[in-house]
């Protein structure tokens, strides 16, 4: 066969690829192939002399469908493989067979390159080197800068309903800025008084560091602290272990599944309740879990959740959240908040079984909303 011809095996890979529309080429395939991403395909002798045959094997065909789905143009394969990682952690949609998960080794690798190459994470490593009052000043700066081009955290979803139905003002929900990473690393580096209380207990509570523990609402739990004199101290404790790339490099294979289960988990929550604010029709279940979310003040790390695990570049930081045991735990505790409706999220007593009614419902709210605005 001439260098560079495909094998009949690609051409078939490249087809079925297209199917899906997904475009790519051959020599695409072969830099996947030597990066390690997509295995060779397997040999088929034909036997009495005529030599052998590439044959396709459906799993080749999944993992190339992720790459090709996550795969840019100009972009390092690192930010592809976060991507795939995070889509494998999914389940797959009815009719639709499982991603198969990348190799441990490129994703312990990517997680690691992308949390290193963080501005959050060089702002820690700066914070903590510097002596001196030009250092530290100079940890401002380059503070002030990072968070000049950092969204704080959105409107409330009711409110974002309310600016929908009155068809005022244009909603805007931002996602994960940088803004609590960059305050952590200042505190981190340079210690916890050096954020006023109310600052650091926001970032914290927006990167999950201060998960609700036992249905207590971390606003009660604040309060406390506050009026014992002990919180800037725990809020120290909590902030000088505060390490997140060595908690990557740490963890084992199946730590970071766990990882990436609880924040796939979070960012599931995360997504009904900031649908609630773009009219999605409301449940008995879904205001509990709305009431859970907001009496745990986790509203901050669910729509971080949610905004990260679709952007490959704060997937690391997101995951390094979830190692700890109480972000991990929060989605149990809001599974619990709906322990006491088994009929499901979307059951309503006066329509318990039209799904389709229910988006139809849904479609026509935005569309009033949509015209109301216009």
């Amino acid at each position: 066969m001439p260098r560079g011809e495909p094998s009949s095996a690609d051409r078939e890979l490249i087809t079925l690829l297209a199917e899906r529309e997904l475009v790519v080429s051959a020599a695409q395939l072969e830099r996947w192939r030597r990066a390690g991403l997509l295995p060779r395909h397997r040999r088929r002798w034909l036997g009495r002399g005529q030599g052998s045959a590439a044959v396709l094997e459906a799993m080749t065909v999944e993992i190339a469908a992720s790459l090709a789905r996550h795969a840019r143009q100009g972009r390092d394969l690192r930010w592809t493989v976060l991507g795939w990682y995070t889509e494998a952690g999914r389940p797959p949609l009815p009719g639709h067979a499982a991603v198969p998960a990348p190799p441990w080794t490129a994703v312990r690798e990517a997680l690691l390159w992308a949390m290193a190459a963080s501005p959050a994470h060089r702002l820690l490593v700066q914070a903590r080197a510097a002596r001196g009052e030009a250092a530290q000043d100079a940890v401002y700066t380059a503070a002030d800068r990072l968070l000049a081009h950092a969204p704080g955290d959105g409107p409330h979803p009711n409110r974002v309903r309310q600016m929908l139905l009155a068809g005022g003002e244009e909603p805007c929900w931002r996602g994960p800025g940088r803004r609590p990473v960059a305050q952590l690393a200042v505190a981190a580096g340079m210690g916890a008084d050096e954020l006023a209380a109310s600052l650091l207990t926001g970032s914290l509570a927006a990167t999950g560091m201060l998960a609700p523990g036992g249905g207590q609402a971390l606003s009660e739990r604040l309060e406390q602290a506050e009026k014992d004199g002990t919180l800037l101290p725990w809020l120290a404790q909590l902030v000088d272990g505060y390490d997140p790339l060595a908690a990557l490099a740490a963890a084992t294979e199946q730590e970071m599944a766990r990882a990436r289960e609880a924040a796939l988990t979070l960012a599931g929550f995360g997504g009904l309740y900031v649908m609630h604010g773009l009219l999605m029709p409301d449940t008995p279940a879904l205001a509990a879990l709305r009431d859970a979310i907001d009496q745990a003040g986790g509203g901050p790390l669910l729509r971080n959740a949610l905004a990260a695990m679709t952007h490959p570049q704060y997937v690391a930081t997101m995951l390094s959240s979830c190692l700890t045991p109480a972000v991990a735990a929060f989605g149990d505790y809001l599974g619990q908040a709906l322990a006491g409706h088994p009929q499901g999220l979307f059951y309503r007593p006066e329509q318990p079984h039209d799904r389709d009614q229910y988006m139809n419902e849904w479609i026509a709210a935005m569309r009033a909303a949509t015209y109301h605005g216009a």
